[in-house]
């Protein structure tokens, strides 16, 4: 009889962790008459990638120091490091080792530098991101990753982004 219950137990668990789970219905917002910021929203099927958290961030600084080394290296040209403080944070992809909470403040390196980015920088780029300054709400997903050598300290890197108008 035990090993019927158990059976039984194991087969619902693995029924119970193999279905997908259920997306909430997003709420709708209610029409307002103000002209606050406009954020844009995360719908359930925009997926966030494996170690990404997807959020709405101010830039509070840029680092003005160049990098040395490769000329042909955009950072060694315009400022890529940062900070930014998060003012939402809208979901995350699978193994985010850190959760974020509003008004976390983070040093972040711009894979494609804070400046925009021109044919100068990025010859075969295709995409096209305007440049941050300081005080810019953006919306963008940030990478995480553990340091080397079992350091416990994480770096965040920032790939693309979209200015938020107020």
């Amino acid at each position: 009889m035990k090993q019927i219950n158990l059976i039984v137990t194991v087969f619902s668990l693995a029924v119970i962790f193999s279905c997908k789970s259920q997306k909430v219905p997003e709420k709708k917002p209610e029409p307002s008459n103000s002209t606050t910021t406009q954020t844009p929203t995360f719908t359930p099927n925009q997926s966030v990638g494996p170690n990404h958290a997807r959020v709405i961030a101010t830039m509070v600084y840029i680092n003005p120091v160049l990098m040395p080394g490769d000329p042909k290296d955009p950072c060694t040209k315009v400022p890529c490091k940062g900070r930014i403080r998060i003012e939402n944070v809208l979901g995350y992809g699978q193994a985010f080792g850190n959760p974020l909470s509003v008004g976390d403040s983070l040093y972040i390196n711009f894979a494609f530098t804070t400046a925009a980015t021109t044919k100068d920088l990025f010859p075969v780029f295709s995409e096209y991101y305007p440049g941050l300054k300081v005080g810019d709400k953006f919306q963008a997903d940030i990478e995480s990753r553990l340091g080397m050598g079992g350091s416990n300290a994480v770096s965040y890197t920032i790939y693309g982004y979209k200015i938020i108008k107020n």
